[in-house]
């Protein structure tokens, strides 16, 4: 029982340590792209322009993000069962009842 535990305890924080290192990574990658993005843009416009495009950027993505989150799952609702998950449904017992009455009437 506490094998278990501590098999998923590790799991867990090994998945957490591997999510913080990557979201890490992921911080200084874009740190460096905006440098050199802003970089890049004051050799070629102002640095008024450089700041602009650079903050419409992270604007419109940080928009689309919060609207994705907040966008509500399309999933249909689960379908309760009214009858145990062995025996089919009084109507597909009536449908498969008539299938094999018509093989049978075929066969005569």
């Amino acid at each position: 029982m506490f094998d278990l535990i501590e098999k998923k305890a590790k799991a867990a924080a090994r998945s957490i340590v591997l999510s913080s290192v990557g979201g890490l990574s992921m911080a200084v990658g874009l740190a460096f792209l905006t440098v050199a993005a802003w970089i890049f843009l004051t050799a070629v416009a102002t640095p008024l322009t450089a700041a602009l495009v650079i903050g419409g950027v992270y604007t419109g993505l940080g928009l689309i993000m919060m609207g994705l989150s907040s966008a509500r799952s399309t999933e249909p609702a689960p379908v309760a069962r009214t009858h145990a998950p062995s025996e089919a449904p009084p109507l597909m017992q009536a449908f498969l009842h008539g299938m094999q009455a018509g093989a049978n009437a075929q066969r005569r």
